[in-house]
C-alpha cells in the first residue's frame, strides 16, 4: 500500500479528535472516545505510513537513533491531515525514533508525560521484547515494528484464558464439522457448552474447555450453519442482544459492542466479533 493510499483508507479513524487551527486539542465533543484505542489507531497508522516510506526510499526518515516530534517525521503528505497522526488521543505529541531497520512510537499517556527515560535505552526489533500489560490506563504506549511492547492494559489473564478455550473449541468444532458436514450441537439460543460433551470429547478434544476465565459456563448456539460461542465476561451478563441466526459472515450484533475490560467475548463461525480491548485475538 502506498502512503496515500494508508493515509485515505485510515484517515477516519484519527479524524474523531478535533484540532484547532494552532494544533491545540479542541473542546471535546459529546462523543466519548477511548483516548486509549483511538491512540493505538493513530500510532499503528503512523507505523505503516513511515514503512511504507522506508520501502520506496530505503531508510526511515531521520533514522538517527533520536527522538523527534511524528509531525517533523512525516512531513507534508498530500491529502493527509499529518497534523492529526501526530498526536495522541489525549492531544500531546507523539515521539519517533528509528535506528536502521527499526522504529519505535512513544505516546506519554494521559499525562503527556514520560514514564521511564526512553533515550537511555537501545532501539532494537520488537521481536526481542516482551509486552509489557502497564497497570494504569494513563501510562505510556509504545509501538516498535507495528508491535506494542508497553501497553494500558494491566492484566488480562482471565480474558485470554476465556480466548483460549473459546479458540480451543472451535478448532475441535471444525475438525468435527469436517467429518459430519455440520457444527456440532443444535440450539437457536444460548446453550452451555457442556451439552458439546458427546459429540466432540475425546474424539474432537481430550478436554472440553467448559468455563471462561471467571469460572462461569462458556456458551454456544449451532444454528443454520452459524456457530457462535460466547462468553459474557466479568459481570455474566449480556452486554446487547445477540442475534444467533444470521449467517457468518454477518457479524454485527444488536447495540453498540463495548471492548471494555472484563466485556463479553464472542466468536461467530471462528471469527471473533467481540473481544476485551487490549487482548486482541
Amino acid at each position: 500500500m502506498t502512503m496515500r493510499g494508508a493515509g485515505a483508507a485510515l484517515v477516519i479513524l484519527v479524524t474523531s479528535t478535533a484540532y484547532s487551527s494552532s494544533g491545540a486539542p479542541a473542546p471535546v465533543s459529546s462523543i466519548t472516545v477511548d483516548p486509549v484505542a483511538q491512540t493505538m489507531g493513530t500510532m499503528r497508522i503512523v507505523s505503516t505510513l513511515l514503512v511504507d516510506q522506508q520501502r520506496r526510499e530505503g531508510v526511515f526518515p531521520l533514522a538517527d537513533s533520536r527522538f523527534h516530534r511524528v509531525q517533523d517525521a512525516l512531513g507534508p503528505q498530500p491529502g493527509i491531515q499529518a497534523a492529526k497522526l501526530a498526536r495522541d488521543g489525549w492531544g500531546h505529541p507523539l515521539w519517533y525514533r528509528a535506528v536502521r531497520g527499526t522504529h519505535q512510537l512513544i505516546s506519554y499517556g494521559a499525562d503527556g508525560s514520560a514514564d521511564q527515560n526512553y533515550d537511555d535505552q537501545n532501539l532494537y526489533a520488537a521481536r526481542f521484547q516482551p509486552v509489557v500489560d502497564a497497570p494504569d490506563p494513563r501510562n505510556d504506549l509504545v509501538l516498535i515494528d507495528a508491535r506494542f511492547v508497553r501497553r494500558p492494559f494491566g492484566s488480562r489473564s482471565r480474558e485470554f484464558e476465556t480466548i483460549n478455550a473459546i479458540n480451543a473449541i472451535f478448532i475441535a468444532s471444525a475438525s468435527f464439522a469436517i467429518d459430519n458436514n455440520r457444527y456440532p450441537g443444535s440450539a437457536a439460543e444460548f446453550r452451555p457448552v457442556s451439552e458439546l460433551a458427546a459429540e466432540l470429547a475425546p474424539t474432537y478434544i481430550q478436554d472440553l474447555p467448559l468455563n471462561d476465565g471467571w469460572g462461569r459456563p462458556l456458551v454456544y448456539a449451532s444454528h443454520a450453519g452459524t456457530f457462535v460461542l460466547a462468553s459474557f465476561g466479568e459481570n455474566g451478563v449480556p452486554e446487547v442482544a445477540y442475534y444467533t441466526d444470521l449467517p457468518c459472515n454477518l457479524q454485527a450484533f444488536g447495540g453498540e459492542v463495548t471492548i471494555d475490560e472484563g466485556g463479553d467475548v464472542v466468536q461467530v463461525c471462528g471469527v471473533f466479533a467481540n473481544w476485551p480491548r487490549g487482548t486482541e485475538p
